[in-house]
Formats: C-alpha cells, sequence, structure tokens
C-alpha cells in the first residue's frame, strides 16, 4: 500500500475514485494523509441526506484520511473498511486516554463529534475520514470537538505537531497491518465449495 503526506484543503473532489492517479500517478491501493481545511462543496457531496439537508461539511484545520482499494467495487465492503478504521482510530484514542465513543463511523466525545467519514466507489473504492484538529470553522448547528481539545496531544502552545505526527503514524500503521493480516488469513484459509 502506497502512503503519501501532504498539505492541502479537502473539498470533496478527493473522494473521487482515481483521484490519487489523477494527481501523483499513483495506480494502486493507496492512503493520501492531508492535513488542511474542509469545506466540502455542494456538487462534491455524496451524503445523499447531507445534499438534501444542504448541511455544511467544515472546519479550518483537519487530518483527511484518503483511502482507495483497488481490489473490488463492492460498496458494502467498503462500507466495512471504513468501519475497519473508524474503530483503529477509536482503539489509539482510547489508548491516549480519551474518552471516546463511536456511533456508526463517527467519532464523538463529550457528545462532541470529532470526526466525518464518508465511502464510495466507482472503478475503486474509496473512503475519507476526517478528523478536526480544531473546531474554528466547524458549523454553528453541531457541536464539534478537536484533537486541540486534548491534553495528550495539545500543550500550552497548541498542537504539539510531532503528537499529533505520531498519532497519524499509528492510525497507518494499525490499518495496514489489519489488511494485510485478513489477506495472509484468507490465503491460508479453506473453503469450502
Amino acid at each position: 500500500m502506497i502512503l503519501l503526506k501532504i498539505f492541502g484543503n479537502y473539498d470533496g473532489s478527493q473522494i473521487k475514485p482515481l483521484w490519487a492517479n489523477e494527481k501523483f500517478g499513483i495506480s494502486e491501493d493507496n492512503i493520501v494523509v492531508m492535513t488542511g481545511s474542509m469545506d466540502v462543496k455542494f456538487e462534491n457531496m455524496i451524503d445523499k441526506d447531507d445534499l438534501r439537508d444542504q448541511k455544511a461539511i467544515k472546519t479550518d484545520k483537519a487530518i483527511h484520511f484518503l483511502i482507495e482499494h483497488y481490489d473490488s467495487k463492492d460498496i458494502r465492503l467498503a462500507y466495512y473498511r471504513q468501519r475497519i478504521f473508524c474503530i483503529e482510530v477509536e482503539e489509539i484514542l482510547r489508548k491516549y486516554n480519551v474518552g471516546v465513543e463511536r456511533k456508526g463511523s463517527d467519532l464523538y466525545v463529550e457528545g462532541k463529534k470529532l470526526s466525518v467519514s464518508i465511502a464510495t466507489i466507482g472503478e475503486t473504492q474509496k473512503i475519507h475520514f476526517g478528523i478536526n484538529l480544531t473546531t474554528k470553522g466547524t458549523p454553528a448547528d453541531v457541536k464539534t470537538i478537536a484533537l486541540e481539545n486534548f491534553k495528550c496531544l495539545a500543550d500550552e502552545k497548541g498542537l504539539n505537531n510531532a503528537k499529533v505526527e505520531k498519532f497519524i503514524d499509528e492510525i497507518l500503521k494499525q490499518y495496514i497491518f489489519d489488511v494485510q493480516k485478513i489477506e495472509k488469513d484468507i490465503k491460508k484459509t479453506k473453503v469450502f465449495e
């Protein structure tokens, strides 16, 4: 799996399958991690409920995990992978002593929304998982929380970049391990015809 870390703003266009191929020439399973603002344009929204309700999906700064798998066009599998990723982020936050709660593919702390996520398919499977770094710029009608609110990732000066980078690396390492382990388990398992 190819990993790429960049600075960039998420407007929803990056959820399109083969985006990493068009931008960076990546043509295999990949995770692009972007750090930047989020302001999903209505023309890029793929959640029909959010689009119908004209919901704003934005923040001044977030971590964006853009995960792409080439092995299947199954939307159900894409959502299973999204849930696995979300559960892994939840587990890592618990190791950091953050009292996180998962509802579907969203994470909450003290009843406030920490993350956004969506999965889709086209020529590939694609997942976006965003974690708020700040609550600045988030919609006024949504109670939000961010990594800047957690002492384990911030100090009196604000977010500790080294700690946030370590947090990102732990998430990536765990997801890649689980994807590779599943593939190994599939190859060693006897199936019945």
